[in-house]
């Protein structure tokens, strides 16, 4: 079982907090800690920032999942990812632009890495966890995964662990 740097995760949350760094900057740190975190996980391959032929859209991380890891194996073997370090929750309007990369890209699944989670109530379905609500519906999964949650992880074990808890609270409660 690979064990996480806890010095590189570190590293990365505090280049991600760094106020006097661009927005850029602080976002790509984020994306940096969540590949690290994927990448060790064997049978997972990433790719960064795919941008489509005609600069309308970019995807953070595309996922290829071999299904190898024990908890992976339930996780669809193609997903993306999209990274949202901001200050405050992340919106309905940005969790939908993301929703509907997955459909133009025709994956089932989606990971929003979200700093400081998403708007809304999630036992009333309001704001961001209505549109998360509605696209699994239409038989799309979003599942959302904080920094408060990142920074506890010890091992690839855990991580796996946590998104596959995820999808069975997306599937059987309709929580994300």
């Amino acid at each position: 079982m690979a064990v996480y740097s806890k010095e590189e995760i570190s590293r990365l949350v505090a280049v991600g907090k760094d106020k006097s760094l661009t927005t850029k900057e602080r976002g790509d740190a984020l994306e940096s800690l969540f590949r690290y975190l994927l990448e060790k996980i064997p049978g997972v391959l990433t790719r960064s920032n795919g941008i489509d032929p005609f600069r309308g859209s970019e995807i953070d991380i595309s996922v290829a999942n071999a299904q190898t890891a024990m908890w992976m194996k339930v996780i669809p073997s193609l997903f993306l990812v999209e990274c949202k370090n901001w200050d405050n929750p992340v919106d309905a309007k940005a969790v939908g632009a993301f929703i509907l990369k997955l459909r133009e890209k025709g994956v089932s699944m989606g990971i929003m890495v979200a700093a400081n989670g998403i708007t809304g109530d999630q036992d009333q379905l309001t704001a961001a966890y209505m549109k998360i609500n509605m696209a699994q519906q239409e038989g799309q999964r979003v599942i959302v995964v904080t920094l408060d949650e990142i920074v506890t992880l010890k091992n690839v074990e855990q991580f796996s662990k946590l998104l596959c808890e995820r999808i069975l609270e997306c599937v059987a409660a309709g929580r994300f």
